[in-house]
């Protein structure tokens, strides 16, 4: 499946929007959220969906490196949480993407994040 910039949940892949994020991390606004990914020095690394509006939604996040990609469990999360899958073993400067996946709609991703 292709991976596509997204902002809306349908209509055609648009860019995503920067929020306001902070030293370490990517992070975009999607239509009822934000989401965030963060390496660590410690070749830790997480992504995290801050879900702001909208219905409940059944979701998994992830990320991709070099072609592979990794997934959390899925997860059903509502309107004012905040939902995180984190994975050991990731070279802080790998580039990686962050993906956020909700069944019936396309992949959300953010923009690549590296060691800079």
């Amino acid at each position: 499946m292709p991976l596509a910039h997204a902002e809306a949940a349908t209509g055609p892949a648009k860019t995503s929007a920067m929020v306001s994020c902070t030293r370490n991390y990517t992070c975009s606004s999607l239509s009822s959220g934000e989401l965030y990914h963060q390496k660590y020095t410690n070749n830790r690394a997480s992504t995290r969906y801050k879900k702001t509006g909208g219905s409940s939604i059944t979701a998994r996040v992830g990320f991709n490196r070099a072609g592979s990609t990794s997934w959390s469990g899925w997860f059903s999360q509502s309107s004012g949480t905040t939902k995180t899958g984190n994975w050991n073993n990731i070279s802080y400067c790998s580039s990686t993407v962050a993906l956020l996946q909700v069944p019936g709609q396309q992949t959300f991703q953010m923009p690549l994040a590296d060691c800079s």
